[in-house]
């Protein structure tokens, strides 16, 4: 049986991608810093009671170590990988007025906790394997109000094309998925305290609507697929339009 790892895949688009590899039959593993978030994906998706999860907080080096050092000694390998997880943005506001310890954190959290990923998933992989980075369309944009974000999200995508290029003598393939806007619990959160956020920020986006989650992980499972076998170093935007407007 082949292995995925799929991190934050308890909630949103990190959930679905996981539903979608069981369905595809492969054996996988995700993590979460919470139980009881776990819990709540069991409670409303019982197919999945086989799922390896992992309580860990990716942003903390030791965890992380700690959780590829189990994924080598019970699995050995990897054939694919989803580095999705991504917290809600700690450092949001004007960037010289944010705590320069928000700002860090968003870095670490939004970039250096994925390349630390990206490397020890790459030390589990053989030929034929595949990673796709689930970045933002702020990766590809400048984002006022989220810029320490934004910046962590462009690193994402020069660090998934370089190693994209570095892996293909291993027969690796590495892509990134940008999504815009999705309805996640994220934003419906967010729309406890603000009532008309969902149709607010549907107005600014061409398509007049959020992503739905399993709307990207198409994107993620396609670009995982042989039928990509060709596709390489590529960020697939799945954002109804959004970055093609100044919005």
């Amino acid at each position: 049986m082949k292995t995925a790892l799929v991190t934050g895949g308890t909630r949103g688009i990190g959930l679905e991608t996981v539903r979608r590899l069981v369905a595809e039959g492969y054996k996988v593993v995700t993590c979460s810093r919470s139980k009881a978030s776990w819990g709540e994906a069991l409670n409303a998706h019982p197919e999945l009671a086989e799922v390896d999860h992992q309580i860990i907080d990716i942003s903390i080096d030791s965890e992380l170590e700690k959780l590829f050092s189990y994924i080598t000694e019970t699995y050995g390998e990897l054939h694919v990988a989803v580095n999705n997880a991504s917290p809600q943005i700690a450092s949001s506001g004007r960037f010289h007025q944010v705590d320069s310890a928000l700002l860090k954190d968003t870095l670490n959290v939004d970039f250096w906790a994925q390349a630390l990923c990206l490397k020890y998933e790459i030390q589990l992989m053989k030929p034929g394997a595949a990673i796709v980075n689930v970045s933002s369309v702020n990766g590809l944009r400048p984002t006022p109000g989220a810029s320490m974000y934004s910046a962590a999200k462009h690193a994402m995508e020069g660090l998934t094309r370089s190693l994209a290029l570095e892996n293909i003598p291993s027969g690796i393939r590495i892509n990134g998925v940008a999504p815009g806007v999705t309805w996640t619990p994220r934003w419906e959160e967010r729309q406890v305290s603000h009532p008309n956020i969902r149709q607010e920020v549907s107005d600014v986006v061409p398509i007049k609507r959020f992503a739905h989650s399993d709307e990207v992980a198409n994107a993620i499972e396609f670009l995982l697929s042989d039928k990509a076998s060709y596709i390489v170093g590529h960020t697939l935007v799945v954002d109804g339009g959004i970055s093609l407007t100044g919005a």
